[in-house]
């Protein structure tokens, strides 16, 4: 004879158990509906989510216990006029994780520490779990709980893993061990070799089937890895040498080429666990899923083995209704054979997203800027409740960039961010495109700059300043704007054309700088005017030609130099005139040649100066003036030719000198004069002069006056020379 009692506090004690039908399975809770009388009303709210022991004793002996929670409680009806019949269900307390559903994250754990954490946040005592597991799972960098029930997402992350959950109990609580190997896995209580039930054996299983199906005999699991691209993630686990079909999962959800040879093989377990299965009967209540037992003795000899329980069905009818002779047991089971590893079916659905999320990206406390050396953010989720505003809120997040060669825009903290998901999966977003919100708006305001489009980028530690690219689409006001907040370099490796139809102003807040490697040429159309403020240089490594198809004016307020290296060549067609307020000074290291096609004037308040250290050769086709409110001085060390097509007046108010150390010809077209209120000085080896028209040399003492036919003088006039001096032709020599 058995029993069956119900013992809960908020149920009476006198409650009479007439049937329980008890499920239990593998990767499942305990589940219960127990049918019962009472002489008494029962509060039927009372007893929901309060714990409760169903329990089995056979000859008084208790045999079975299954510690479960009142899930509910329904009357049935009058039973023999007084008595109440009520159906009380109940469950193990893993069932109580289905009415708890979340959306949040978890970061840096493995599928264990995950799965001990919802358990605890679900009220499950540690000491109710145990772990008898063969390998560590791997540590998931960023797993999210999206939108489902805590017993769904434990039961994902479990399948996944190829871990399963067996309960047995100690009478005071109904211990759960998750396990990933057949070890784990204990054999019935009492004797452990069952019979089929005949005539010798009347007590046993009383009937077992055998069915075998088709299942792959090979599974292939791919993925992708961003952070090793280059690694091939395909894995496959085979059967036989020779597969016949093949499984293939991707993405497959694994980091590394390892991880897919072990999830390659996990799968490959958990379809060959349904390939050989067992449906029987049996009168034996020490059947219990997530043990095994050894059927002996079986007429055929292939039903003879150990085998896994995987699910057990008990009915128990301790108080029968009318018309049963007796009380009577019996369970159905499901199993497999031992030597096949179990694997739990992966019927709990992965976790979805649909659609665009958005997030806030985060950083540490203080910062702006927070990324890696993949450039990605860390964001906070507005479904996080636990709402973090720093670095800990999400994993890092990839951020799409623009689709070119080589782009990079880093999100700013702050900033919030349209987020999408790779297959959907919640533990692998990406962020797309910045969203602007009530606080944070567009740099220029809409509608107002609805014509308006900018790529702007604003400084870090903030200023308030920005790099800026910015382009306006209304009508006459279309502009293209950029701004630089500090420095702008630009890199053209080969040519760069601007052309602008209009104007073009160029605005230097300090120093401007221009280096060409090779040529340089500047074509204006109409005028062009350069004011310079301070200093001007100009520096040619080679030759420079300059053309001016009008007249040029140069005017210096200060002083102007002129210092050729080599020779010097002027050539004018008109007039050449040099005007200072201070002197006149030319100075040339080599040779000079000027030509000059009109008149050639110098004038200058404090002296004129030639100096050539090489020859000088100087041809004006005009007069030749050079006029100084102090000396003029010409003093070449070669030879000196110059050649005027009109007159030649030299005026000085000081001394008027010209010194060659080569020889030296003058020839005047017209008159030559050369006044001066100091001395008249000619200095040379020899010294020839030769007049076709007149010639006057007027100096501080007197006035010598040449013709082709006559020398005259007025007043003192000196001639000295180291040699003789000789005057040819008819010389007036009264002074």
């Amino acid at each position: 004879m058995f029993e069956v009692t119900l013992r809960c506090p908020e149920l009476p004690d006198e409650l009479l158990v007439q049937a329980a039908h008890v499920v239990e399975a593998i990767s499942s809770p305990t589940r219960a509906v127990v049918h019962a009388i009472s002489g008494d009303d029962i509060d039927v709210e009372a007893p929901i989510g309060r714990a409760a022991l169903l329990e089995v004793s056979v000859d008084a002996e208790p045999v079975r216990h299954f510690q479960l929670v009142v899930t509910s409680v329904r009357f049935d009806g009058v039973y023999r006029g007084a008595q109440r019949r009520y159906v009380i269900e109940l469950a193990h307390e893993l069932e109580l994780l289905s009415l708890r559903a979340d959306v949040r994250m978890f970061q840096d754990k493995d599928a264990r520490e995950i799965v001990a954490a919802v358990l605890e946040g679900a009220g499950v005592p540690s000491a109710h779990v145990s772990w008898s597991l063969s390998r560590p799972p791997w540590k998931r960098t960023y797993c999210v709980q999206y939108r489902e029930t805590d017993f769904a997402f434990l039961s994902r992350l479990c399948e996944f893993e190829g871990i399963f959950y067996f309960a047995h109990d100690d009478g005071a609580s109904t211990h759960v061990t998750f396990a990933d190997s057949q070890g784990a896995f204990p054999p019935i209580e009492g004797e452990s070799v069952i019979h089929l039930a005949d005539d010798h054996h009347g007590s046993g299983v009383h009937q077992l089937e055998i069915e075998t199906c088709a299942t792959p005999d090979q599974v292939s699991v791919g993925d992708y890895n961003f952070e090793t691209p280059g690694v091939v993630l395909t894995k496959r686990h085979a059967a036989a040498d020779s597969p016949r079909s093949d499984s293939f999962e991707y993405p497959a959800g694994h980091r590394t080429s390892d991880q897919g040879a072990t999830l390659a093989r996990l799968r490959l377990e958990a379809l060959a666990a349904e390939s050989t299965i067992g449906r029987g009967r049996s009168d034996r209540m020490s059947f219990r899923a997530g043990s095994w037992f050894e059927l002996g003795e079986a007429s055929r000899d292939e039903l003879s083995g150990q085998y896994l329980l995987t699910r057990v069905e008990h009915h128990f009818a301790p108080q029968p209704d009318e018309g049963a002779s007796r009380a009577w047991y019996k369970n159905d089971f499901t199993c497999i054979p031992h030597a096949t590893p179990f694997r739990p079916p992966r019927a709990t659905a992965r976790a979805r997203v649909r659609g665009v999320h958005s997030a806030v990206v985060t950083g540490p406390s203080g910062s702006e800027i927070h990324t890696d050396e993949l450039g990605r953010m860390k964001a906070r989720f507005f479904w996080d409740r636990e709402d973090p505003q720093d670095d800990t809120s999400s994993c890092w997040i990839r951020v799409v960039q623009l689709p070119l060669g080589a782009s990079q825009a880093i999100a700013r903290v702050g900033w919030e961010m349209a987020v999408v998901y790779v297959d959907g999966d919640p533990d692998r977003p990406v962020g797309i495109a910045r969203l602007y919100n009530a606080e944070k708006t567009s740099p220029y305001g809409y509608p107002a700059a609805k014509t308006r489009m900018a790529l702007q980028t604003p400084s870090s530690p903030a200023s308030g300043k920005s790099n800026e690219i910015r382009m306006e689409d209304g009508g006459s006001a279309m502009e293209f704007f950029m701004n630089a907040s500090k420095d702008w370099d630009t890199h053209v490796n080969n040519n760069r054309t601007d052309t602008v139809a209009v104007d073009e102003k160029l605005e230097i807040g300090v120093d401007g700088s221009v280096t060409i490697g090779a040529n340089e040429t500047v074509q204006i159309g109409a005028s062009r005017t350069a004011s310079v403020s301070a200093d001007e240089g100009v520096s040619i490594g080679a030759d420079r030609t300059k053309t001016v198809g009008g007249s040029e004016t140069v005017t210096v307020s200060g002083n102007i130099s002129v210092d050729v290296k080599g020779s010097d060549s002027e050539t004018t067609g008109g007039s050449h005139t040099t005007l200072a307020a201070m002197g006149v000074e030319r100075t040339s290291t080599g040779s000079q040649s000027l030509t000059v096609g009109g008149s050639m004037v110098s004038v200058g308040a404090l002296g004129v100066s030639h100096t050539v250290v090489g020859a000088l050769s100087e041809t004006v086709g005009g007069a030749k003036i050079a006029v100084s409110g102090a000396s003029v001085t010409e003093s070449v060390v070669g030879a000196y030719a110059s050649t005027v097509g009109g007159v030649s007046v030299q005026a000085a108010g000081g001394n008027r000198q010209a010194a060659t150390k080569g020889r030296s010809a003058v020839t005047v077209g017209g008159l030559l004069s050369a006044n001066a209120a100091g001395k008249v000085s000619i200095r040379a080896k020899k010294v020839a002069v030769r007049v076709m028209g007149v010639a006057n040399l007027l100096g501080g003492g007197g006035v010598l006056t040449l013709t082709p036919g006559s020398a005259s003088f007025v007043g003192l006039v000196t001639l000295d020379a180291s040699g003789s001096i000789k005057i040819s032709g008819n010389p007036n020599l009264v002074g």
